[in-house]
């Protein structure tokens, strides 16, 4: 698999990427999928078809249901694979105002696409083609008043199918730490970043995690994540906390994030080479998770959080919680003990 070169980027570009199998990496790897037999363009054209003929959005929240399965291929953005010869739908949004929107893709069952045309056709701002599985999604996209906007949702290679569009205005997420959260110490990430500090295995050539103590309740700790660009490549802020447990114990994550975020928790008895993700799930923005858990047995085990997809729509500084439950330090060196025997500490 090769890294992805996203040129797009420094023009402006909001570019994200999914990789469809959850992955520890903190740099983006193009995962190839098969591209399909060419598609065949239908002889008559059909409302929907061209920027000259898109269906209207004529205010916002918007929803469209349809199939791509009969139109014309007529255009296509590198976000990152191109070379597509699937059929597309247009959608033309005039902004009466400024606004930043979400173009949800999710509940399609094909293998979708999505980008952004502002004014002109090739004037591609926002694009998107996995991100929910297969599917396409893109978050906080913005509209300048007056500025006329055409959604395109097509297909990956010549892939064409039921399409579920649902256009709404971005509603941002903050989340507030739990009081006494332990921050994580880590300075936000930024364009061309290195993470010395807890990025575990995407460390090289020697891994860096973030070691926790076990304590007589749960941990929770307040931090912080994002994407960023590295060079020319796409770059996510990954952290890794270790946890050695002495006994066999039932480990539980949960938390919150103000952008999806993955928690991982990782069976890392075995070293970097060797791990293993046991189990998962994404928390947030603003939708917390709770019992992700799994029984750990004694050694070395990794708890991870970082952005489930390469958006830069996911900023650096964005904040999450992670609590992690069942990593006890034993018992309390209070219990067992007479108050005869706390006397004679002080004869």
């Amino acid at each position: 698999m090769r890294l992805v070169t996203l040129l797009v980027l420094v023009l402006g570009l909001t570019a994200s990427a999914y990789a469809v199998t959850p992955s520890t990496g903190n740099v983006y790897q193009l995962e190839q999928k098969p591209m399909g037999g060419e598609y065949q363009n239908p002889i008559e054209r059909v409302l929907g078809d061209t920027v000259a003929d898109p269906f209207i959005m004529g205010a916002l929240p918007f929803s469209a249901t349809g199939t791509t399965c009969g139109f014309a291929n007529d255009y296509d953005a590198v976000c990152p694979f191109t070379g597509s010869t699937a059929p597309d739908v247009v959608f033309k949004y005039v902004a009466g105002a400024a606004v930043s929107v979400t173009i949800d893709l999710c509940g399609s069952t094909y293998d979708s696409k999505v980008y952004v045309f502002e004014n002109t056709v090739g004037n591609v701002i926002a694009c998107n083609d996995d991100y929910c599985s297969w599917q396409s999604f893109l978050s906080n996209v913005p509209f300048a008043a007056g500025n006329t906007y055409y959604i395109i949702v097509d297909g990956y290679g010549s892939s064409c199918g039921f399409y579920d569009l649902q256009v709404t205005a971005y509603q941002p997420c903050v989340v507030e730490c739990p009081a006494g959260a332990m921050p994580e110490g880590e300075p936000d990430c930024y364009p061309n970043y290195q993470d010395t500090y807890n990025g575990g295995c995407n460390v090289t050539p020697f891994p860096v995690f973030q070691v926790l103590e076990p304590g007589c309740g749960d941990i929770v700790i307040c931090g912080t994540t994002g994407v960023f660009v590295y060079g020319t490549s796409l770059y996510r802020d990954t952290d890794w906390f270790e946890i050695n447990l002495t006994a066999g114990s039932n480990i539980c994550l949960a938390g919150d994030s103000e952008v999806p975020t993955y928690f991982f928790i990782i069976d890392g008895r075995y070293g970097c080479e060797g791990l293993s993700i046991v189990a998962y799930q994404v928390a947030g923005p603003c939708n917390p998770i709770s019992n992700l858990c799994y029984y750990c047995d004694p050694g070395t085990w990794w708890m991870w959080a970082g952005p489930n997809a390469w958006d830069t729509s996911f900023l650096c500084g964005s904040v999450y919680w992670m609590q992690i439950s069942g990593y006890g330090g034993g018992s309390s060196p209070a219990e067992n003990t007479t108050w005869g025997t706390i006397k004679n500490l002080f004869n």
